[in-house]
């Protein structure tokens, strides 16, 4: 289909100036969604073609929504004089031709001749808040370098820039000539929208010498692509999962399975990847006990990964699903959401007592390709590797396209209800519980004083002496699990940045840990902790959930301060105990 008309082809350069050496960038636009790709190939006549990049940029007005589709192609001349970038064909119309002037031989030959000169060159001139720019800094020179020379590192503001492994010697040919190159390489995550200023490289030789100096660079930051599903903004060029298990053949309450699932990503730092594993389950404790994170330096940028090593342990006989694990991210080289997904996983535990250390075995166990994983009789353990990813290029990854949010109201109403069925059943199953474990001990004395002390200690302080109650440490045990459980599921939410969630389940774990008090509401809670940060914190939740803040909230903070009052509580709990 052709366009509209040709005047809604666009081109234009970043310089229409520069010396044979030195890199151009070509930008073509067409104002709506482009059906084919240009033909490029004109370019190679007078120019060395360097790569391309397409981008689709989308907006809404007046109830309208545009589109813009953008290439990016990065150019370096074959030789200098005045070169004609020729007209480009897209569907059926033709751009208009652009003039460029490189250098003649003399005024190269100048610069060249000296006995050292520096340059910059960054990967793309536009790219979107929080993803990877790549920069380098290359010093070429002739003769040795004096003691006090220096070259100057990047210093970029609102952004993180990491340098890419060690400083890089080698020596190369220019005119005939050789030269020694120093070269450094950075990858660049801009913070904010807008323009993102790259200072010029320079480098001194000492003092009385001249300065050499690069060029400086004007990056255009674009905001967060619109997702259809809402949650954490990952801009990378790969994203993959990797699921390990280990667990015995036969799956019995108590036995301890672990599971450890790894995230990695190209062109992101380790610090931006999300937490992975849901840790609220109600027929097994599931806890994280270590979390890794790494990266790696390449020529595609950092490379980095997560992972976290779960212990599930089964409280009780049946079936425990453990749900889908769903990762959206951008794909910047296609320019379009992805999702990376692990399905959910059944584990079948059977009838059995708790075991001791001595007698629980571990080792790798494979998942089936289907959703159920089944624990069968034998003694024989098996051990595998499953791995999800949204590499388009390999056939055993899996992407999924993103699919449409759901309706949130039904959720809440969903998720309300649910907390609160399980809450009043939770309490008059306990108290029936307590009852009955009060009429038994009573009759038999069964329990030691030392026991009472230190079990108590980990109760609200309404379950302690003050009823007359005793108890066994297998009651105990499950009210302690229910209040970590509801713990742990409030500080994933706070941790994954959901701040609706965070709050119906931070409340939810304030009834468990303080049930003598009626907590409705995030300022019951902050009466209770009396607690300056935490008051803050969560006014800046209740901010972002109402619409007063709009951009951005991160949760890891509020995470941080319910740990650390949680962990409090129970110091206090258990001197008075």
């Amino acid at each position: 289909m052709a366009l509209p008309a040709q005047a809604q082809v666009n081109v234009s350069l970043d310089r229409y100036s520069i010396a044979p050496a030195d890199t151009v960038q070509l930008t073509l636009e067409v104002d709506q969604r482009a059906a084919q790709r240009p033909d490029f190939s004109p370019l190679t006549r007078d120019f060395h073609f360097l790569g391309s990049k397409q981008m689709t940029v989308s907006s809404h007005s007046n109830g309208n929504n545009q589109y813009t589709t953008r290439w990016r192609v990065l150019l370096r001349p074959r030789h200098s004089g005045e070169l004609q970038i020729p007209p480009l064909q897209i569907n059926n119309e033709q751009s208009t031709p652009l003039l460029l002037s490189v250098a003649g031989d003399k005024s190269s030959t100048a610069a060249i001749n000296r006995d050292s000169f520096l340059e910059s060159n960054v990967d793309t001139s536009e790219l979107y808040i929080n993803s990877q720019l790549l920069y380098s800094q290359r010093l070429y020179h002739r003769a040795e370098l004096p003691p006090m020379a220096n070259f100057s590192e990047p210093l970029i503001e609102h952004a993180n820039t990491i340098a890419l492994g060690e400083t890089n010697r080698y020596s190369t040919q220019l005119k005939g000539e050789t030269y020694q190159v120093i070269e450094k390489n950075y990858a660049i995550f801009p913070e904010q929208t807008g323009q993102l200023t790259i200072p010029a490289a320079t480098f001194s030789a000492g003092p009385g010498i001249a300065e050499l100096q690069s060029e400086a660079f004007s990056i255009d930051v674009l905001p967060q692509a619109n997702q259809k599903k809402k949650g954490y903004w990952l801009p990378s060029s790969q994203v993959s999962i990797t699921d390990n298990w280990q667990r015995p053949d036969t799956i019995t309450p108590a036995t301890p399975i672990t599971r450890q699932i790894t995230i990695s990503a190209t062109g992101l730092p380790a610090a931006a990847l999300p937490a992975l594993m849901p840790l609220r389950n109600e027929l097994a404790s599931i806890e994280v006990t270590d979390v890794s994170l790494s990266q790696e330096y390449s020529s595609k940028g950092v490379i980095s990964s997560r992972t976290e090593t779960i212990l599930i342990t089964p409280l009780e006989r049946g079936e425990i699903t453990l749900p889908e694990i769903r990762i959206p991210w951008w794909n910047i080289t296609k320019d379009r959401a992805e999702q990376s997904i692990i399905n959910p996983i059944i584990l079948r535990v059977e009838a059995g007592s708790k075991l001791t250390s001595g007698q629980t075995q571990a080792a790798e166990a494979t998942p089936p390709l289907t959703s159920e994983i089944t624990a069968t009789d034998g003694s024989a353990l098996s051990s595998s590797k499953t791995v999800v990813t949204s590499a388009h290029e390999d056939l055993n990854q899996q992407t999924v396209p993103a699919q449409p949010a759901p309706d949130n109201s039904h959720f809440l109403i969903w998720l309300l209800t649910a907390i609160a069925v399980i809450s009043a059943l939770g309490w008059l199953y306990s108290y029936a519980a307590l009852r009955r474990l009060k009429q038994q001990l009573d009759t038999d004395g069964s329990q030691t004083v030392e026991e009472e002390v230190e079990l108590s200690a980990i109760l609200p302080q309404h379950f302690s002496d003050d009823d007359d109650f005793n108890y066994d440490a297998a009651e105990l045990l499950k009210v302690e699990l229910a209040e970590r459980d509801a713990f742990q599921a409030a500080l994933s939410a706070c941790e994954q940045n959901m701040a609706l969630e965070a709050r119906l389940l931070m409340l939810e774990w304030g009834r468990q840990f303080w049930p003598e008090i009626e907590i409705n509401s995030s300022i019951d809670l902050s009466d209770i902790c009396n607690s300056k940060t935490l008051d803050l914190l969560l006014i800046d939740m209740e901010n972002h959930i109402d619409g007063t803040e709009t951009d951005y909230w991160s949760g890891d903070l509020l995470a941080e301060a319910l740990d650390k009052i949680r962990e409090k509580q129970l110091s206090k709990r258990f001197e008075l105990s």
